[in-house]
């Protein structure tokens, strides 16, 4: 797919998402420190989001992707830094369902022994699914967390509905890192730092060629 067209598939589907001060704040610190180490997740939980993140969105020749831009980094500290305790609980663990979905789908024991396609076929199997599917998955996952549980263990949970959780929210924080990125948004969208003619209500195509805005 053209990549201008998927950012203003993501555009769309990330509705009312805005980019924060904050959030963009996050994201350009990340990109910049130095010695850079993960703040909630461990090293091996960031190299398998990271393998995700360059499938989900992979470089090309004229624009980087999500791993160059850093977006491992910064899906790291928005869930240090903005999801309180119990949300954070619940994330990793979550997390950890669809590393342990992914490595018995590939009948792997260790996540540097998994392939790219062993990521791909994961991609395939959650984002692929019949919608009748995702709903089950959806519901399953709400109604294990709406019970509250005390002790969170594998024998107890449904792992492939919190797995199919898991790689959604992988998927809009890193199309939503993606688009706050400062790169992204001065050379890819739509940039204007300072809006000339205000209209209420234009035409996305004609106004800027289907490009979401980037501020």
């Amino acid at each position: 797919m053209n990549r201008r067209k998927a950012l203003k598939n993501i555009g769309f589907s990330l509705g009312a998402v805005s980019a924060t001060p904050t959030l963009v704040s996050l994201l350009s610190s990340c990109q910049n420190e130095l010695n850079w180490t993960p703040k909630l997740l461990s090293n091996s939980q960031i190299d398998f989001i990271s393998n995700f993140i360059e499938l989900i969105i992979p470089k090309t020749k004229d624009i980087p992707g999500g791993l160059e831009l850093g977006l491992h980094k910064w899906i790291d500290i928005c869930a240090k830094l903005i999801l309180n305790k119990e949300s954070q609980r619940s994330y990793l663990f979550s997390l950890e369902c669809l590393i342990n979905d992914t490595l018995n789908s590939a009948s792997k024991d260790k996540i540097g022994e998994l392939k790219i396609n062993d990521y791909e076929n994961q991609l395939k199997k959650f984002l692929l699914a019949e919608n009748s599917t995702n709903k089950k998955w959806s519901m399953s996952a709400k109604n294990y967390w709406s019970k509250n549980p005390k002790e969170l263990n594998f024998a107890d949970a449904p792992q492939e509905a919190l797995a199919f959780s898991s790689l959604i929210t992988l998927r809009q924080w890193t199309a939503r890192g993606y688009r706050f990125n400062e790169y992204i948004g001065e050379n890819v969208l739509d940039y204007r730092p300072v809006p000339g003619e205000q209209k209420g209500c234009v035409d996305l195509e004609e106004t800027t060629g289907g490009l979401i805005w980037a501020i």
